[in-house]
């Protein structure tokens, strides 16, 4: 299982299952109660309930964190920079006309995902590796995809716009 759907089981276990603790019932009261120095003392079945209810949350910080700061992550934002620093990056927004002329990076080209797979010729004459970026990394992630079926090898993901700028700095 990949870093990303760890992320996204520990994300639906914790929707899922471990909710019930935020609800107003009688047995979190009374673990409440216990926790600050009142009441009977814990039983079995709570300490199992804890664990059920508990767990997922456990799961979800665990996994996220693994997600959010992995050695893949790091690697790939590091190749990132590395094709940021590169005097020939070409930096590519997949979006289409409209949202382009909305606003875009100064450096960037306008290569839409709906026509990428018919200007991949006018790419690799460019030469030099090849950032993409759209609205939220999914249109840029299917465009790099697609870049790279068709024989294009130095082509990044970084999301969006703004990390983009990040990269730069």
């Amino acid at each position: 299982m990949t870093n990303r759907n760890y992320l996204i089981f520990s994300l639906f276990a914790a929707l899922s299952i471990g909710l019930a603790p935020f609800t107003p019932e009688p047995h979190i009261v009374g673990k409440l109660r216990w926790l600050f120095g009142g009441g009977q003392g814990m039983q079995t079945m709570d300490y199992l309930d804890l664990l059920m209810h508990g767990l997922p949350w456990v799961m979800l910080v665990y996994f996220g964190y693994r997600f959010f700061f992995s050695k893949e992550e790091k690697e790939k934002t590091a190749a990132m920079k590395a094709a940021m620093s590169n005097p020939k990056v070409k930096i590519i927004d997949v979006r289409e006309p409209n949202e382009y002329n909305a606003g875009h990076h100064p450096k960037a080209l306008n290569f839409p995902l709906s026509k990428i797979g018919q200007e991949v010729e006018k790419l690799k004459a460019m030469e030099g590796p090849y950032v993409l970026y759209c609205r939220s990394g999914m249109r840029s992630g299917q465009a790099q995809k697609v870049l790279k079926q068709k024989g294009l090898q130095d082509v990044h993901n970084a999301g969006n716009l703004s990390t983009v700028k990040r990269l730069e700095s």
